[in-house]
């Protein structure tokens, strides 16, 4: 069933030699003779592939990675320094789940979560046995099933784990906010049985995939990814940004740190803007890169320098200025990372100039960031 789309995709395939080692130096904090770049092409996000829908997809590791392996044969051409990898795919119900909350699949979109715990159903809690939960056991056989069909330059990274205070709004629901006043304590026990799950979790699943657990390769949605040496895990935490400093820091950054510890680290995301969790996240130890989901809310200049002055890496898009050539944009990213050396590791959105291809914008990229 895959071995004609594995070999069209090893057929259009480009890559350049070096493309992992500067991604893991740059994701490091280190030096490099020229960044690396990793296209990101706007996708309809509801629907990954072009031949089964999202909820064939849900219940069929066939269908899911054929599918995945659709959407890498259509970047094959234009996969340069990026390196090529793809998750099970179950949307960010996927620990929630685990919780015992019931979700709906849908043929259009990623399932979504219909019901959350109460506070009676949280403090009498039980940790599953994650060997016998039904969401666990699914993506362990998904994800064994990937690596029985795929060639070793096809890369399995983790599903959506997602992090401790999103998988704590999920579970309970935004009654969290009014929690954080009303029963301090409470939230604190939910945050450390959220910890707990995504440690335990993120561990058996590294174990399946059998990849240290303090080194990753991970495409963060997508199929061109990323390999971080230094770094095991990705955390999401959306719902954070809409916290106080003080709410942060008592209920979000300990438990950080406490799901990053076992990995050495690694990167993080999150949508919306919230200046001082950029703050405390640049002075995390264990945090190796931040990735926005919202760039055109955050002062470009602004923002990179931080990111220099605390020797970290901003991991994504940036978007371009109004009337900006392609050669502007790429020496503005210049100026803004030690002269094209460390601090950034940049998704290129092929849409913001129709009129190059990718190949052509690659080579301009480092003709530019290699320039005196």
């Amino acid at each position: 069933m895959f071995d004609d789309i594995i070999e069209s995709i090893a057929k259009k395939l480009k890559v350049t030699p070096d493309g992992k080692e500067k991604i893991a130096k740059v994701l490091n904090g280190e030096t490099v003779d020229c960044l690396p770049l990793i296209f990101w092409k706007p996708q309809n996000t509801t629907i990954l592939g072009k031949t089964y829908n999202m909820k064939e997809q849900f219940y069929s590791k066939e269908k899911m990675l054929y599918a995945h392996l659709e959407e890498i044969e259509c970047c094959a051409c234009c996969t340069f320094d990026a390196l090529l990898c793809l998750r099970p795919n179950f949307g960010t119900v996927f620990i929630p789940a685990m919780f015992g909350l019931k979700y709906q699949v849908f043929e259009d979109k990623y399932p979504w979560l219909v019901s959350h715990l109460t506070k009676q159903d949280i403090v009498k809690f039980e940790f599953p046995d994650l060997d016998k939960n039904e969401m666990m056991c699914k993506a362990l056989e998904y994800i064994r099933f990937f690596k029985e069909n795929l060639p070793e330059w096809i890369h399995v990274y983790l599903p959506d784990t997602q992090g401790p205070f999103d998988i704590a709004h999920m579970v309970y629901g935004d009654d969290i906010f009014l929690e954080l006043y009303d029963d301090p304590q409470f939230v604190h026990d939910l945050m450390e049985i959220c910890t707990q799950m995504y440690i335990q979790v993120s561990i058996k699943l590294k174990e399946a995939i059998g990849e240290a657990l303090n080194e990753c390769y991970h495409g963060h949605a997508l199929v061109r990814g990323i390999y971080m040496k230094n770094g095991g895990v990705r955390i999401s935490e959306d719902s954070a940004t809409l916290l106080s400093p003080f709410h942060i820091d008592e209920f979000v950054v300990p438990y950080l740190k406490k799901a990053l510890e076992p990995f050495g680290g690694g990167f993080i995301h999150y949508c919306g803007k919230n200046d001082y969790f950029l703050e405390v996240l640049l002075d995390m130890d264990e945090v190796r890169a931040i990735n926005f989901g919202n760039p055109e809310k955050h002062d470009f200049e602004t923002v990179m320098k931080k990111f220099l002055d605390h020797n970290k890496c901003y991991f994504g898009l940036w978007p371009k200025m109004q009337n900006e050539t392609i050669s502007e944009y790429i020496i503005r990213m210049k100026k803004v990372s030690d002269g094209g050396k460390r601090g950034l590791l940049l998704h290129f959105d092929e849409s913001m100039y129709p009129d190059y291809s990718c190949e052509q914008i690659f080579t301009l990229w480092q003709s530019v960031m290699t320039s005196a």
